[in-house]
């Protein structure tokens, strides 16, 4: 299975305002730093919660054997969520349009294929994202976010302590959001 992610707005998944005074940094003093740290905080919300923070195009290649594996009955659950919009969803079989099917939207979106499955090369493409802009994400996301560049501020310069994980509340959230296989 191969995902691939296409973003869809230029938009910071996060104020830079907000994450300075959650640092108890000065913006001014330490705009660029707090930048990089907040983009490498909400990056390791998005891999660790399999989530997309801002709206962004997310591609799933998978030949149909594969495909077949990934299913549980005639289920197959989406590899990154949320899914707000059905109708953002296609599947094609060989470049061809594939249409029985039904969709779980949400926090855990699915696919549920009907009398058949795709076969040959599948592509399913879909939306996925909370929203445009960072105000769309949910406020307990955006606080693990501050939380980690907190962490990750807190900790530049100091061998010991840099590169040892992440914050508690950042893994508890990220946790809440994440799918969880079997």
């Amino acid at each position: 299975m191969i995902v691939s992610r296409t973003p869809l707005t230029e938009s910071a998944p996060f104020d830079i305002a907000e994450v300075a005074r959650h640092c108890r940094a000065e913006e001014e003093d330490f705009a660029d730093e707090l930048e990089r740290l907040a983009y490498s905080a909400a990056a390791q919300f998005e891999d660790l919660a399999q989530v997309a923070l801002l709206h962004q195009t997310v591609a799933v290649t998978l030949e149909s054997a594969d495909l077949i594996g990934a299913m549980a009955g005639n289920i197959l659950f989406l590899p990154v969520s949320p899914l707000t919009d059905a109708n953002t969803l296609t599947v094609t079989e060989d470049g061809a349009a594939f249409s029985p099917f039904m969709v779980s939207t949400g926090q855990r979106p699915a696919i549920r294929f009907h009398a058949a499955t795709p076969q040959g090369l599948v592509v399913i493409t879909y939306r996925a994202g909370f929203g445009d802009s960072h105000t769309y994400i949910p406020p307990d996301v955006r606080n693990a976010i501050h939380d980690q560049t907190a962490a990750l501020f807190d900790s530049r310069g100091d061998f010991k302590t840099a590169g040892h994980g992440l914050s508690p509340h950042m893994a508890r959230i990220a946790a809440r959001y994440r799918r969880v296989a079997l």
